[in-house]
């Protein structure tokens, strides 16, 4: 198994260096082909700039990651809040045998009911 991860490795060695000899071959035969006068946009400066355009994408895209994992927390956090209070709401209705608040309305039932679907699958993915 071992030799195995090894030989996967030097092939993939052996190709990024394969993809760096034709990258240079390519830029090497765009510069000696290009004319200094002429207006044509420059293709190596081109590649350049894809290669920064890639390094900034990664970038952003860690960043996007981060993002959505706080965001994913923030989400988390507020429905079980809000999860806790109906809770401690009920439960001090039922101690206190407070019955001048009205039932919920279907509505809202059908509402809190949503709301606990999706608390429920909050857990359930932790």
């Amino acid at each position: 198994m071992e030799t195995a991860v090894n030989k996967l490795e030097a092939l993939f060695q052996k190709a990024e260096s394969d993809l760096d000899y034709i990258e240079q071959k390519l830029e090497f035969e765009i510069r000696k082909s290009l004319r200094e006068e002429s207006s044509q946009e420059n293709p190596t400066v081109l590649l350049e700039q894809l290669a920064s355009v890639k390094s900034r994408f990664k970038g952003l895209s860690s960043q996007l990651d981060k993002i959505a994992a706080d965001q994913q927390k923030s989400v988390d956090t507020i429905q079980a809040t809000i999860a806790n209070t109906l809770k401690m709401v009920q439960h001090l209705q039922q101690q206190t045998d407070f019955q001048q608040v009205p039932p919920f309305s279907e509505e809202e039932l059908h509402a809190l009911q949503q709301f606990e679907t999706l608390a429920m699958k909050g857990m359930n993915l932790k």
